[in-house]
């Protein structure tokens, strides 16, 4: 007997449902079995049973269904199946088929009257570093020599050289990037198939990053100020393009007016809202110019989210309706000693931006399992590195940025992860969080806090690289493109300003190959069947592993691949589409044998199918 589910359209009707309503809820099998049950956890605390019947076929596998009703009181709805075959009973959870009962953790789950971004699902995202993206106005930016701050001064290097280390620049190197340049870029993202912008800070700063705010209220004018960012955002959304913004709420900076105030008058509200040992500032990381916002004052909470003016709701108001937050150093938010206000702050944050704009999308920064923030009250999302970044990294022969120096920028080589610890790598994480808020996350290899994956030149191959692409693409959730990446912008190991240099817009330096697997990639993502399709993951040897997005009627299957030599691979069918296939990215040759696809690659390299039942597959464009 051969069992399939994931939790997407195919298999659960609706994907968001309300409190109150009924929800469809279906399974595959490869032949209708002596008895099929859907168990839930019920309003009284127990186990109920539904029994399931024979909805139809989906592929080639016979689906059963049940209806179930979710209540009022359900906060998290539990489910998983129970079948008998042969007179032998099994359950099939996250956990897989077993003989034994899953315990909870392993239960599928729905949270019912979510307040769900479903648009991130359908998404292509693009990280921007402003500072470093594109100038569009001389006018704008600083001046050099303009001031000192933390041992440094303000330089303007030219847009196309190397940025110093930070010991010599200090963060203090602008390169005068702004929002009238990425505006004028906003047609080079739409063709490249980006249909998100996730920003780094813009508010009013004194260093490159911006994460040492002086001012939550305001964009820096150097940038173009709030006027030209409401214009960027108007004429992205007229191009289908979401805008998210970084912001640090966590600290300020040292320059912030909120903290000279506190400096100035220890009798003052400001002084509240920082810790303080004595005269002393409790700064984060112990970063002396970031001190850190103390969270057991009350107006402090209003200014930053709780009032129609704070920080956070002003930007997605009207006039700018920007679309999303990505929140910074998110699980540290709120700790010190004895206070531990985290979960209590981003769970009032939810309420206060979610009440305001429904589908705004809350992405916290967090580098390991954050399945304790996602469950419907805190993040819709995390930055994936737990579940993309770090597995597809090992696999290339990274060793994990956490056993290594310097904040992980100078990584260690060591033999990469095999196929199937990478694909235990990658569904560990998947399970982990809410079935639902897996089509939400943040995929991503590269960030501003990582060195870029193409330029670790001790592991380096560019087909291994495009089999990465492939497979981050390919996840539920939602692609993030660090800036540059899909040219193989130049940078180096060592330090975060090596992961920051400025784009390159001569596209003769440009790696084509690369670009065109980005943009064959985003294009696929926006086939009508893809965002919420089931997905299944699994090694098919050592060196190889597939990533099955299906539907009815349609699937794109990935295969990825590290093997040196030329070679065939193969999958089984089960519950996929075999009536036409078609290449959609690599070079491969497939055909169908004994109830499997068997398909012949190139060494190293990786591809993409789509498979359909219908007589021909329709291209996206």
């Amino acid at each position: 007997m051969k069992v399939f589910f994931s939790y997407s359209e195919p298999f659960v009707s609706p994907l968001f449902p309300e409190k109150g309503s009924s929800v469809t809820i279906s399974c595959a099998f490869s032949h209708i079995p002596d008895t099929a049950l859907l168990r839930i956890d019920d309003d009284n605390g127990l186990l109920s049973s539904y029994e399931m019947k024979k909805r139809g076929t989906m592929n080639n596998a016979e689906l059963l269904s049940a209806t179930v009703p979710i209540t009022i009181s359900d906060d998290i709805f539990h489910f998983f199946f129970v079948f008998i075959d042969n007179g032998i009973s099994y359950y099939y959870s996250k956990a897989g088929v077993t003989r034994n009962t899953p315990r909870i953790a392993d239960r599928f789950e729905i949270i019912p009257s979510l307040d769900a971004p479903e648009w991130v699902g359908r998404s292509t995202c693009y990280q921007i570093f402003p500072d470093r993206f594109c100038r569009g106005d001389e006018s704008l930016g600083a001046k050099e020599g303009e001031y000192e701050f933390d041992g440094g001064t303000v330089t303007t290097p030219a847009f196309d050289s190397v940025p110093k280390s930070f010991h010599e620049a200090r963060c203090l190197d602008f390169y005068n990037g702004d929002i009238p340049g990425i505006i004028s870029k906003l047609p080079y993202l739409k063709e490249l198939g980006i249909t998100a912008i996730y920003l780094n800070p813009m508010n009013d700063a004194r260093t490159v990053h911006r994460y040492d705010s002086i001012d939550f209220m305001h964009i820096d004018p150097r940038l173009g100020g709030d006027e030209a960012y409401r214009e960027l955002i108007e004429k992205a959304h007229e191009m289908g393009i979401r805008i998210i913004l970084d912001i640090s709420i966590n600290h300020t900076g040292t320059d912030s007016y909120w903290f000279k105030k506190a400096l100035e008058d220890k009798d003052s509200e400001e002084r509240g809202y920082y810790y303080f040992d004595g005269d002393v500032p409790r700064c984060w990381a112990g970063v002396k110019t970031l001190p850190q916002l103390n969270y057991n004052s009350s107006a402090l909470r209003d200014k930053v989210y709780r009032n129609e003016d704070s920080a956070m709701q002003k930007y997605i108001r009207p006039p700018f309706f920007q679309d999303g937050w990505r929140l910074d150093v998110s699980p540290e938010l709120g700790r010190a000693g004895r206070d531990q206000l985290t979960k209590d702050v981003w769970s009032e944050v939810r309420k206060y931006l979610k009440a305001v704009k429904k589908d705004l999308y809350l992405v916290g920064e967090d580098w390991d399992d954050s399945c304790d923030y996602m469950q419907g009250d805190m993040w819709d999302a995390t930055m994936n590195y737990y579940g993309s970044s770090r597995p597809l990294r090992s696999w290339m022969g990274e060793r994990d940025r956490f056993l290594t120096g310097g904040w992980g920028h100078d990584p260690e080589r060591e033999k990469g992860w095999n196929a199937e610890e990478t694909v235990k790598g990658l569904m560990d994480a998947i399970i982990s969080v809410p079935s639902q808020a897996a089509y939400f996350q943040m995929n991503l290899i590269d960030s501003h806090d990582t060195p870029r994956l193409h330029n670790n030149k001790a592991i380096f191959s560019k087909s291994i690289y495009l089999g990465v692409v492939i497979a981050y693409f390919m996840l539920p959730g939602m692609p993030s493109v660090y800036y540059g990446d899909e040219n193989l912008l130049d940078g180096e190991m060592g330090s975060v300003e090596a992961s920051r240099y400025p784009m390159c817009w001569d596209e003769g330096k440009w790696d084509m190959d690369v670009h065109g697997c980005y943009r064959a990639m985003a294009i696929l993502r926006k086939l009508p069947f893809f965002a919420y399709s089931a997905y299944r993951i699994e090694a098919l040897d050592d060196e190889a592993f597939a990533i099955v997005r299906v539907s009815s009627g349609v699937a794109a299957l990935a295969i990825v691949n590290k093997c040196p030599r030329e070679r065939e691979v193969s999958i089984d069918l089960f519950a996929l589409p075999s009536r036409s296939m078609k290449v959609w990215y690599g070079n491969a040759d497939a055909k169908i044998a004994s109830g499997r696809l068997v398909v012949h690659l190139e060494a190293l390299s990786s591809a993409v199918l789509l498979l359909s039942d219908s007589s021909g597959i329709v291209d996206a464009e």
